[in-house]
């Protein structure tokens, strides 16, 4: 926070030349930066000495985090195929404007927009396009405006990727909505009016799904850039998920080695009812090679009829002759014009490639009538389900997918309006903070001038100590990831290279066994490489990778067949594990469950990590064949597990006996490395 700091101290009764007496003092520097993330308790305390007011922000940023952990999050990245709408650029005295023009006049409750994720000349800029100065108008029936928003007086802040919303009159029914930027947007090009989506909703449905856009000029570059994409509810800000509780992904169809095998799955309303809109949630998959596009056919269809055997089905949506790239982390909405049924079905007739299979999969299939979901906790008929860990057929209407829960399109715009206010609010503390810092040198340094040399020298002494354990962790973390390719990797290259060598001496049978051999190996070893890469951390694809997602990923890998109940944080740990500890408990599961996998041969394990009052802690369960623990000397990879569970000086305990199956429960302890989010 503190960067360069030079202070000046005027002493009384000195003459002008020896008045100013330039001292630069280190000590709050180098400990803000060099050891603000090793030691912030040292500084903390030094800022309590000399500002009280730290211990109430303390307070508050505390609580912001904890109602940070409850409201939705923006997914941050551009997860299908279509950006948005960007103008063609300004030329010298055009107006440059949008307009979505709805099937007819409504009265609306909200008018959303969203702003766009795209590369300007320095890289991904949230807020692209976004004008500086802006009039938002609704057109009524007759022609006439109605102000919606006139932020013409200054510079509107660039609202990054949160939405900006803007109320509608309670009694004027509007056709048209109109933006026109008064000053546009530009960095190092011409001006440009962009945006991700405009919405307008009324209650719980947005109303623009089948509106046409008319603007100045468009940039039409396809699939990226197009007037449609402003109405297509593809945004950088993900699905409408918050934080919960939900055990479930959604819904799988059974795995298929053909692209082309049909899938269908079919939804019982319970009675008739007018639909007027469907929407399919894509699911989600923790596995980050699958990404955000996880089992979500190319191509599909979607009809409804009054009855079950589908004889005269209602097309709502046909989607069979044309491919579907990538729907991203995004609904789909469909709308039907109110036509009645009681029976949905979706059919896939080309399944989503998962790395050598085909999957057919959704997070959630919802149907509106009106204003109202009534396909929640619908039943599925007719349709094979893959009942397997978090995926079942209940998913697909129990309101939520992928760990989170659905929210309504105005519930969840409100949510990310207080999410916006709250980061602001965490960003002005982290400036005040900063500011007594700066007080705190200052008291410092004016109780005791006379020992500033003794500041310097013991904040020489803790930035060589810092920067030479740095070097010293650098070395190990390097030391260890090399042996963690050499164990991993190293064997199994090994291994595809002996098989290879006998491949020309064998008879066909035998080599396509090898062959099989070697993929499997081969698998293995990509799926190493993914999760060391992921535990890493950084950022894929501007999303910030997530270590719990590799957890989950190992489970289901190790334990094919196995029901698995995996149970991991759904919201972000406000204490996060460095490196090393993440690496520690990483291979700790791994050797837990490749011994259950091995030995075990559990029809249902319990797979659950979550945080505790001072770490975290991890439970795994099974209801294999366990074994007596007097009678076992070696094997099981018991030794194993003590040595790393003392690695991360944790408390390890492990319960078996013959017949009733294995419990190991493991509490880290956070350390003193650990970060806070």
């Amino acid at each position: 926070m503190l960067q360069n700091i030079s202070l000046r101290y005027r002493f009384p009764g000195s003459p002008p030349a020896a008045m100013k007496i330039h001292y630069t003092v280190s000590l709050l520097v180098v400990l803000a930066t060099a050891h603000a993330a090793e030691e912030p308790a040292w500084v903390e305390r030094l800022a309590f000495w000399a500002a009280p007011e730290m211990h109430a922000l303390k307070v508050e940023a505390t609580q912001i985090d904890a109602a940070l952990s409850h409201l939705p999050s923006i997914a941050n990245v551009n997860s299908g195929n279509r950006a948005g709408f960007q103008s063609a650029g300004k030329i010298e005295g055009e107006e440059l404007w949008v307009e979505v023009e709805l099937a007819e006049a409504q009265v609306l409750d909200t008018v959303v927009l969203v702003p766009l994720l795209a590369k300007g000349a320095n890289g991904l800029i949230a807020g692209f396009g976004f004008p500086k100065r802006f009039t938002l108008e609704g057109i009524d029936a007759d022609g006439e405006a109605v102000l919606l928003m006139d932020e013409t007086a200054k510079d509107f802040p660039n609202p990054g990727l949160y939405p900006v919303s803007a109320a509608c009159p309670a009694d004027t029914p509007l056709r048209q909505l109109r933006l026109t930027a008064t000053v546009a947007w530009e960095n190092d090009g011409p001006p440009v009016l962009a945006l991700a989506e405009m919405l307008a909703l009324k209650g719980n449905r947005n109303l623009t799904w089948r509106a046409k856009v008319h603007s100045s000029s468009s940039r039409e570059i396809s699939p990226t850039w197009s007037r449609n994409n402003l109405v297509d509810m593809m945004t950088p800000l993900g699905l409408p998920l918050a934080p919960g509780d939900s055990k479930t992904m959604g819904w799988h169809g059974p795995v298929a080695a053909a692209m082309d095998q049909q899938q269908a799955v079919t939804l019982d309303l319970g009675k008739a009812v007018s639909i007027d809109e469907i929407r399919l949630v894509p699911a989600i998959s923790n596995n980050m090679a699958w990404g955000s596009n996880y089992g979500f056919p190319t191509r599909f269809k979607v009809e409804t009829s009054l009855s079950t055997d589908f004889e005269e089905p209602t097309v709502i949506h046909d989607r069979s002759g044309s491919t579907l790239l990538s729907p991203g982390q995004n609904l789909q909405i469909y709308g039907s014009n109110g036509w009645m049924g009681r029976y949905v079905k979706m059919t896939a007739n080309r399944l989503r490639d998962r790395t050598g299979d085909y999957v057919f999969a959704l997070g959630e299939l919802q149907v509106y009538s009106g204003n109202v979901n009534v396909a929640a906790g619908a039943k599925i008929v007719n349709s094979e389900s893959l009942e397997s860990g978090s995926w079942s057929s209940a998913g697909l209407t129990d309101g939520s997918s992928g760990g989170g829960n659905l929210l309504e399109l105005p519930e969840w715009f409100r949510q990310l309006e207080k999410r916006r206010t709250l980061e602001k609010r965490q960003h002005e503390i982290v400036q005040q903070r900063s500011l007594l810092f700066v007080r705190a040198e200052h008291a410092l340094v004016g109780s005791s001038i006379g020992g500033a040399g003794s500041v310097v020298l013991l904040a020489g002494i803790l930035s060589w100590r810092g920067r030479r354990q740095r070097v010293i962790d650098r070395e190990r973390h390097r030391e260890r990831l090399a042996r963690d390719l050499h164990d991993e990797l190293g064997s199994n290259l090994g291994s595809i290279a002996l098989i290879s060598s006998f491949a020309g001496q064998e008879n066909a049978a035998q080599m396509r066994l090898d062959l099989a051999e070697i993929e499997r190996v081969a698998r293995e070893s990509a799926d190493s490489m993914r999760d060391m890469v992921s535990l890493l951390g950084g950022k894929r694809g501007g999303v910030a990778a997530d270590w719990l997602h590799v957890m989950t990923g190992l489970a289901e890998r190790l334990l094919r067949g196995v029901e698995l109940d995996c149970r991991l944080p759904t919201a972000p740990l406000i204490w996060e594990p460095n490196l090393e500890t993440r690496r520690e408990i990483y291979l700790f599961c791994k050797e837990a469950l490749h011994n259950a996998a091995k030995h075990a041969h559990p029809k249902h394990l319990k797979f659950h990590l979550g945080p505790s009052h001072d770490g975290l802690h991890l439970e795994i369960s099974d209801d294999g064949c366990g074994f007596d623990r007097e009678q076992v000397r070696s094997g099981h990879g018991i030794g194993n597990l003590r040595e790393r569970a003392a690695m991360m000086r944790a408390r390890m305990n492990l319960t078996s006996s013959v017949e009733t199956g294995t419990t190991i429960t493991l509490e880290v302890p956070r350390g003193r490395r650990w970060t806070k989010r």
